[in-house]
């Protein structure tokens, strides 16, 4: 592929060296907004990407869509192109105490999804990168929003694992969140430890900030504050990118 994304469509000198990861291909619009002079890289099957400068540093935002499979082909070819640091911002399903509408910040992942696995052994943990954490929770702390820290469980089978869509899997699917959260597990989602892994295989490093925008046992969802809210996470996740030095 050399320097040229073979699902992206760009090259490598139409990206920066850190890139945000989202899955609505609506938020790529969203950060757009906040970019100075951003340039449209790909709307091909949906991976919309950006690329644009943020607070005097440059940086591109790429969607990837649902999934851990196309997060991490999204996260490959980037590396491909030279991208070193990456950062999901993203939704997740609240558990273990997190409260609707807050943050969460992965410290790192329960890989419970198989792409990672095809990347690195199981045994490799899924650890967010040290600085680029240090950087949101200073980012964080500063904001007024509330937060939490702690582990992102990542699971392929939404219906099947996540969220019970017939009663007959409600029971386990709360059985399995209630005991996830008594481990120190803050949120679920499909692609966090993929993320994680994936980057350190291709030697980058990534973090994951979400939002709760579900609560994992009650199945609520957020609806008030919604839209301002996934602003202020694309805004919260690129200050923090961009304060990171090369």
């Amino acid at each position: 592929m050399g320097d040229h994304a073979w699902f992206l469509r760009c090259s490598a000198d139409e990206v920066a060296d850190r890139a945000v990861l989202v899955g609505d291909r609506g938020r790529v619009t969203k950060a757009a907004a906040l970019l100075d002079n951003p340039r449209v890289l790909n709307e091909d099957r949906g991976l919309s990407a950006v690329t644009g400068s943020y607070q005097g540093r440059l940086m591109t935002v790429a969607a990837f869509g649902m999934g851990a499979p196309i997060a991490g082909v999204v996260l490959h070819e980037l590396a491909m192109l030279g991208v070193r640091r990456f950062l999901r911002l993203g939704t997740v399903l609240g558990i273990g105490g997190t409260s609707l509408g807050s943050f969460v910040l992965a410290e790192g992942g329960v890989r419970n999804e198989s792409t990672s696995g095809t990347y690195l052994p199981l045994g490799f943990p899924a650890i967010a990168s040290h600085g680029l954490n240090t950087a949101l929770r200073s980012v964080l702390s500063a904001g007024s929003r509330p937060w939490t820290a702690g582990l992102i469980a990542s699971y392929d089978g939404f219906y099947t694992e996540m969220f019970a869509a017939e009663p007959s899997r409600a029971a386990e699917t709360q059985a399995r969140m209630e005991e996830l959260g008594r481990y120190g597990v803050k949120a679920v989602d499909m692609e966090t430890a993929a993320v994680l892994v994936v980057a350190r295989a291709v030697g980058a490093e990534a973090a994951s900030l979400c939002l709760a925008s579900v609560d994992g046992l009650s199945q609520e969802k957020l609806v008030d504050g919604r839209t301002e809210a996934e602003v202020e996470l694309m805004a919260t996740g690129m200050t923090a990118l961009a304060s990171v030095d090369d």
